[in-house]
């Protein structure tokens, strides 16, 4: 019981995004999986769906970095800092690659992929400059951030070269992938962040 009352401030928050960012990966998913079906007409309602992954998602997003906020006093903005200028560079260069070295057309979901593992690097990093993660901890908050983005974006450069319904499935992947990562990191810090 101590440590979910020593779940407050800062910490509280990031594991309340992360839950958010669980509601929109299945939202998402369910949005995906009525709305893109093959050869079958998409049923109505499925605009709940997507206003809950929307709703969801930049809930989470702004709570993520609400509870960075929180905890900056203690966290190291170098390091934060650091973190949001290598999502930017990154986030352009693989705009740049995918686009024009691979042909990819540019889709929201590259944006998504971007702004999603950055804020995931820069929540897990800030709890661990800040002392509420340990080491190993935070290694597995960035391994599993590192996983996550890697399977949207072979994902991502796989969509439009695939017939529709290996497309469809594929597609499913990294919404699927996300929410458990999110849950995932979310009991990291619910469990094993430091007192």
């Amino acid at each position: 019981m101590d440590r979910w009352q020593a779940l407050e401030g800062g910490p509280l928050l990031v594991v309340i995004g992360e839950v958010l960012l669980v509601v929109c990966s299945l939202s998402y998913l369910v949005w995906w999986t009525i709305t893109y079906r093959p050869s079958v007409r998409a049923p109505p309602g499925g605009g709940l769906f997507l206003a809950g992954a929307v709703l969801g998602g930049l809930g989470g997003l702004v709570l993520l970095a609400v509870g960075i906020a929180a905890l900056l006093p203690k966290a190291s903005l170098l390091a934060l800092g650091a973190t949001i200028v290598g999502g930017m560079l990154v986030g352009a260069l693989l705009l740049h690659v995918t686009s024009s070295i691979a042909h990819r057309p540019v889709t929201t979901e590259l944006p998504l992929i971007i702004v999603w593992s950055t804020m995931q690097l820069a929540a897990g990093i800030t709890l661990w400059t800040a002392g509420a993660l340990r080491a190993p901890a935070a290694s597995a908050w960035i391994a599993a951030t590192a996983i996550a983005t890697l399977v949207g974006l072979a994902c991502y450069l796989l969509f439009y070269r695939l017939n529709p319904i290996p497309a469809y499935w594929i597609g499913m992947v990294p919404l699927a992938v996300d929410g458990v990562v999110a849950a995932t990191l979310a009991g990291i810090v619910a469990l094993t962040r430091i007192p």
